[in-house]
């Protein structure tokens, strides 16, 4: 029997960020859309960073490096 556990977090489809499963809007962006399938995860602290400016993310916080 396969066991598969439920993410922490849902994915933002528009900006990719991860937020709980009961919020309904995303904080970053304001989408109402979201994924349960996403993979990866970068944490933004400052949007000045090499990282931020490379995934072009602005605002600091969790994002999921893919989402489908």
């Amino acid at each position: 029997m396969s066991y598969r556990r439920r993410k922490p977090f849902k994915a933002c489809k528009k900006c990719g960020a991860l937020v709980p499963h009961e919020e309904l809007q995303c904080p970053v962006c304001g989408s109402r859309e979201f994924s349960e399938d996403w993979e990866g995860m970068v944490i933004i602290v400052s949007k000045d960073s090499k990282t931020a400016k490379f995934i072009e993310k602005n605002k600091p916080h969790m994002y999921a490096i893919k989402v489908r």
